[in-house]
């Protein structure tokens, strides 16, 4: 059941204002009995523990709720300070003495968990914006702001369109001929330069920039000759772009960010990319110009792939991995140059003992 649906259930767990700052404190103290009911947990131990904070194993203070996913993580509970934790059904725990602590089983830890910061998340989230116009933004007359809320310093150049819902929150700039759908919300700092489409319900955090031009040029006898970038950016319905994210616009088509893909803090998006629907893209990455990646792909922190690379759908690219040719769709990859894992996983082993063998060979060749 989505959390939403358990918003009334939660009354115990509203979110505070801080008097001396005006900011939201994290909610209130809850019990264990309370999360057992909205989670349809089996609550082994006291219903009455009050909790108050969410943390890791190691973290926890007592009043915390922790988390349990497997039986690797399950000898730590001896020795946490927890007060209760999520425990995924089939767990054995080293001290199950629940006298003054309480498990909560279920199927399946880490999706309660994320039921319960989502319910937590809707109830101390900041307040929405109302609809309006800050009065040091600047839209153009030519623009249309339809029920949206544009926030201090935003500035909205011509024949821009900013849909119902939409939330500009502080010194975002949309370019001339731009569109933000209706409930996206664009961060602090976000840059959208002319011509470009942010789809509806999209998150792009502080810093993002969308439609810098490609990085293209020819040698010329007095140096680089810059090429012009005539396409833009399209990100589809329901993306997040993670901050300070780079997505270059295309040189002749659209650079496109499919429906429901996620990229990370800090990733480069070259020229002409078209990347497809719920691709998941970490931190650190850099995708060259020209590199199409279908639905589905899974790629690690930190990842590289070349010019016109293609990334075949629900492909998983490891962390570190420099990738120079395509990849088959389902297949994972690592390494630098990427490999199939397997064939990656042969070679490191060999090479872990590379040294070790040579001054073996080495000495058996004198020795013969």
């Amino acid at each position: 059941m989505h959390p939403s649906a358990h918003a009334n259930a939660m009354t115990e767990t509203r979110p505070e204002t801080r008097p001396e700052t005006g900011t939201q404190a994290r909610p209130r103290a809850t019990t264990t009995g309370t999360l057992a009911e909205l989670l349809q947990a089996r609550l082994v131990g006291p219903a009455d523990i009050p909790l108050a904070d969410i943390a890791p194993l190691d973290k926890a203070t007592p009043g915390a709720l922790t988390f349990i996913r497997d039986q690797r993580h399950a000898g730590a509970w001896a020795t946490s300070n927890a007060s209760a934790a999520l425990v995924t059904e089939g767990v054995r725990l080293d001290d199950p003495d629940t006298s003054d602590r309480a498990i909560l089983f279920v199927p399946d830890a880490d999706r309660a968990l994320l039921t319960l910061l989502e319910a937590f998340a809707e109830q101390a989230a900041p307040p929405v914006p109302e609809p309006g116009i800050d009065p040091s933004a600047h839209v153009d007359p030519s623009a249309h702001v339809d029920g949206a809320a544009i926030g201090p310093m935003c500035v909205v150049g011509p024949n821009a369109r900013v849909e119902a819902g939409a939330v500009l929150v502080s010194n975002v700039a949309i370019g001339p001929g731009v569109t933000v759908g209706a409930d996206s919300v664009l961060h602090a700092g976000v840059v959208v330069q002319h011509g470009c489409t942010i789809g509806r319900r999209c998150t792009l955090h502080p810093g993002v920039v969308v439609g810098a031009d490609g990085f293209g040029y020819l040698p010329g006898p007095q140096g680089p000759i810059k090429i012009p970038h005539l396409g833009a950016v399209a990100i589809e319905d329901d993306a997040e772009i993670g901050a300070n994210t780079c997505i270059d616009r295309g040189k002749l088509a659209d650079t496109r960010i499919g429906r429901g893909t996620k990229i990370d803090n800090l990733c480069q998006i070259g020229h002409n990319g078209d990347i497809g629907n719920n691709v998941i893209i970490c931190g650190c990455c850099a995708i060259a110009g020209s590199v199409t990646i279908h639905d589905g792909v899974t790629i690690a922190g930190n990842v590289r792939l070349s010019d016109g690379v293609t990334v075949g759908a629900g492909a998983t690219i490891g962390a570190g991995s420099g990738v120079i040719n395509d990849v088959p769709a389902g297949e994972t990859w690592l390494g630098g140059p990427a490999q199939p894992a397997r064939e990656a996983a042969a070679n490191y082993a060999q090479l872990r003992t590379l040294a070790k063998d040579m001054r073996q060979i080495r000495k058996r060749l004198r020795d013969a």
